[in-house]
């Protein structure tokens, strides 16, 4: 993304305040409700409906969705969990327009659990943890700022003890 900054003129100042106060609380609402496992909720309020979502962090391929519809029908695959198994801690962000559109970078770190309890009750630690760099595109929808184009790529690889899925 470039790091150009075309944000609409000085009279527009407090629309483009309260245009990037709204594209915050969007990035990180999709962080929250993740971490609760509210998928559909996710999907409703934090994606266009046309939206392409790309994660290369996961093990595997690039994993690519076109459209909030798919991206939620792959994260409530197998029915819904019973306890969260990741914890997002989102770094600095910052947003730069690009004629006129609205581009949001952040690091991220996922903490990852196949099972966040021993069989004990005890809570364990993580299995594996990734640092992955966001870059969002946010685009205007029935009057919200909301994530129009999601790309998420490694920038430390694993970065704590335990292994990753299988």
């Amino acid at each position: 993304m470039s790091s150009s900054n075309d944000a609409p003129a000085e009279p527009d100042l407090l629309a483009t305040i309260a245009a990037e106060r709204e594209i915050n609380k969007t990035f990180y609402r999709f962080f929250r409700l993740t971490d609760l496992n509210e998928f559909e909720e996710v999907g409703v309020t934090c994606f266009t409906r046309d939206a392409l979502i790309e994660y290369d962090v996961m093990p595997g391929p690039r994993q690519r969705f076109h459209g909030r519809d798919e991206f939620v029908a792959f994260m409530t695959a197998g029915g819904p969990r019973r306890e969260p198994r990741v914890a997002h801690v989102v770094g600095q962000s910052t947003i730069d327009w690009v004629d006129g559109v609205p581009h949001l970078e952040a690091y991220v770190t996922v903490w990852h659990w196949a099972a966040t309890r021993t069989p004990s009750g005890l809570h364990r630690p993580a299995d594996w943890t990734v640092v992955g760099l966001v870059q969002d595109q946010f685009a205007k929808e029935d009057g919200r700022w909301l994530i129009s184009r999601r790309y998420v790529a490694p920038v430390a690889g694993l970065v704590a003890a335990g292994r990753a899925p299988m």
